[in-house]
């Protein structure tokens, strides 16, 4: 149907709808004069509208500083730097024990101390000699493990205090050298003749421990999980003890999973290979801690017989230079020492000689000066060393081969070891006092 409009013819209506228009379009016309008189009789109100533009955004001004005060720093004021890469090793540093790190009070005292002898390090136990985790752990394999201390401590806080003093950490780690998780990880530890029977490294009348097996996948696996955990808390550079096969007695009788050629060398090689890949990930460094005797080529027994492999595996590596390991004396035909502990220098000294070509380290002729170009590419070439200085006086050794270990003493270790080309030191006292240095 076409639509159609109805058309309503009522001429009052119509006419007074008319004048209201004639109304209306009057004083729009009237409004439209007026603005155009005001337009053009104030200049002002005709130049802000004629030349307005949008504002821009800018930030603000800062207040003036007060007298003498300075500017503050800002991302848009001043060119940001990058933090410096914390040193895989401090140029000295000192080891502190468990109970000093689990009481806040005392690691204060003892950082002070320190910092006001000029030590520039703290070495730490993240899992000790005896296989306890000194720091509160996350890791599963440590609660399954009962390997928690009592009194931990909080890893990421104590990092936090140290750098504070402007020192480096340097958190320490014992790998196979593990008494506490072999009683919960029995597969995995070190075993008597291919039995199911773990081997102790001594009679259990002289207190035998046993220890976990450095060829065993699920070993390898906790001390790796340890090193990620230590390394997304902060810690920069983890230093790795105990990774070496058992010393004790009976080794004859200790097996460790192997159909062939035992190649200990080449397990604990590949064993930091990996440590080092997960301390990469993670932004750490890992050093690889080896004793002198050992690097000297006195013992294969720890290392095997490649104690270089292990250092190059792990990227650096921290030295054991104590006199007191080579006990009474050692003759040999690398290395003869007469009671070394009675001149620190000499044992050193000659120690580092014969473990140079194992460590990476440069060797010269005795009386030689190398010009110093050639010095600074041997240089460039080594892996990052640091060694570990006795600081302490021996109580193992006997009475006409020991004598007081203070100031001369340490600075002799000292003096041997910078000479050899390791500028990094570690003093080393177990019961962290350190009354020779400073």
């Amino acid at each position: 149907m076409k639509e159609f409009k109805i058309k309503r013819y009522d001429h009052a209506r119509v006419q007074k709808r008319k004048q209201g228009t004639r109304a209306a379009v009057v004083t729009a016309l009237m409004g439209v004069a007026a603005l155009a008189v005001g337009w053009f009789a104030y200049p002002p109100v005709y130049d802000f509208i004629i030349n307005w533009e949008p504002p821009t955004v800018q930030a603000p001004e800062s207040p003036a500083p007060a007298p003498g005060s300075s500017l503050p720093e800002t991302s848009s004021s001043l060119p940001q730097e990058e933090p410096d890469e914390e040193a895989v090793f401090p140029a000295s540093a000192t080891y502190l024990p468990p109970e000093i790190l689990e009481d806040e009070d005392r690691l204060d005292q003892a950082l002070a101390s320190l910092k006001g002898k000029g030590v520039e390090g703290v070495v730490f136990d993240l899992k000790d000699a005896t296989g306890l985790v000194r720091y509160q752990s996350g890791v599963e394999r440590v609660a399954m493990n009962r390997a928690q201390a009592e009194t931990a401590y909080d890893l990421s806080r104590t990092l936090a205090r140290i750098r504070q003093e402007g020192m480096t950490p340097l958190a320490r780690i014992y790998a196979f050298r593990d008494r506490t998780a072999t009683a919960h990880m029995y597969e995995s530890a070190v075993k008597y003749m291919n039995s199911t029977v773990n081997w102790i490294d001594d009679s259990q009348a002289n207190g035998g421990k046993p220890w976990l097996n450095p060829n065993d996948g699920e070993a390898q696996d906790y001390i790796i999980a340890l090193v990620e955990e230590a390394a997304q808390k902060g810690a920069g550079t983890i230093l790795l003890d105990g990774v070496q096969f058992p010393e004790g007695v009976a080794l004859n009788l200790a097996t460790y999973g192997n159909t062939g050629p035992l190649d200990k060398s080449g397990i604990l090689a590949g064993f930091l290979t990996r440590v080092r890949a997960a301390g990469d990930r993670e932004g750490s460094r890992v050093a690889v801690t080896v004793n002198l005797i050992s690097a000297a080529g006195l013992s294969d027994v720890r290392y095997g017989t490649d104690v270089g492999s292990l250092v190059a595996a792990a990227g650096c590596g921290v030295v054991e230079v104590m006199p007191e390991q080579f006990g009474n004396g050692v003759t040999s035909e690398v290395l003869t020492l007469s009671s070394p502990a009675l001149d620190p220098y000499k044992t050193v000294s000659e120690g580092l000689k014969a473990a140079g070509a194992a460590l990476g380290m440069p060797q010269q002729d005795e009386g030689e000066e190398p010009d110093s170009e050639g010095e600074e590419d041997q240089q460039d070439d080594q892996l990052p060393l640091a060694a570990v200085i006795q600081a302490y006086t021996s109580s193992t050794l006997s009475q006409s081969g020991n004598k007081p270990y203070g100031p001369e003493e340490i600075q002799a270790q000292v003096r041997a070891v910078q000479q050899a080309g390791i500028a990094p030191v570690i003093y080393l006292d177990p019961a962290g006092e350190y009354a020779g240095l400073g």
